[in-house]
């Protein structure tokens, strides 16, 4: 009798080490391949960041390219519907620096100059017109048609590739861009050109009360008040600000890109008045309002 609880004994042990070592290694297959899963999804991750990777490396790649072009005075478009497109047309060779700049007073002439974006688009292939001073121009044109690329091309931040351009020197033809980042009126001058100048504190209110801005020196009290003023001038008083500016630097000639936009009519209409009738200013002016076309302007479109 003892034998048989022996053996039985026995045998028990042994089926409960045979289940525990099962369920150990089912326990450890089970983490095995919960890891291998998990190693299987960083891989998967892994190649999606690698691709990107590659993306990211392929256009930079690209860019280098293209920039070494552009140092070198060479450019070419890439899109297959604008090489078909331009196969039909006569080439323009766009060559930086072939283009002539004759300084003169009193005139801006464009005499046959195409006007090219950098990377080759032509936006005009032949223009001629000649603007003397006194004589206003409203620019007008659907976005994209090149109005303010004809203004960077005579303020000289495109290349002049052919034919010839004449214009005042730089210190009598101001351009005013579509924003504003400075906040003194006196810009780009320092307070030491404005006592050359001898232009007077009170000189620079009359300019903000001809732009409606003189509130704001009142309001801060002090010429010398320090703010973020890109943050505490709305879009309009930025736009008037800069118009302040045109009154105090007095050029020749002003090139007015949309910065009036953000101005009331009556305000836009006196401003243009003031420039051509009280500072002499000959104004160059980008703008989608009909409302100017009845002013003293010259329209183009």
């Amino acid at each position: 009798f003892r034998k048989q609880y022996l053996i039985f004994f026995i045998v028990a042990v042994k089926i409960f080490f045979c289940v525990c070592f099962t369920l150990l290694d089912y326990y450890q297959s089970g983490r095995m391949l919960i890891s291998l899963a998990q190693a299987l999804g960083r891989i998967v991750l892994a190649g999606r960041e690698m691709t990107r990777l590659s993306g990211f490396t392929a256009r930079i790649t690209e860019i280098q390219e293209v920039l070494k072009e552009l140092n070198s005075g060479r450019y070419e478009r890439t899109m297959v519907t604008q090489r078909i497109k331009d196969d039909s047309v006569e080439k323009i060779p766009l060559t930086p620096g072939r283009g002539k700049i004759i300084i003169a007073d009193n005139i801006i002439k464009f005499e046959h100059i195409p006007l090219a974006t950098p990377n080759g688009d032509i936006l005009i292939r032949d223009l001629s017109f000649e603007v003397s001073s006194g004589t206003n121009v409203l620019v007008c044109g659907p976005n994209g048609c090149g109005k303010s690329s004809l203004f960077t091309e005579c303020w000289e931040r495109l290349e002049l590739f052919f034919r010839q351009l004449t214009k005042p020197e730089r210190g009598k033809l101001f351009y005013v861009p579509h924003e504003v980042f400075h906040d003194q009126v006196i810009y780009p001058d320092t307070h030491e050109d404005q006592k050359k100048k001898r232009t007077s504190d009170r000189v620079l209110k009359e300019y903000l009360d001809n732009v409606q801005l003189g509130h704001i020196l009142e309001r801060e009290g002090s010429w010398d008040r320090v703010q973020d003023w890109m943050d505490v001038l709305s879009g309009g008083e930025k736009q008037r600000m800069a118009l302040a500016r045109l009154f105090y630097n007095k050029p020749q000639f002003a090139i007015l890109d949309e910065c009036t936009s953000a101005v009331s009519v009556d305000v836009e209409d006196f401003i243009c008045s003031h420039c051509r009738k009280v500072a002499g200013i000959t104004l160059f002016t980008v703008s989608h309002r009909k409302s100017l076309w009845k002013g003293n302007y010259e329209l183009k479109k």
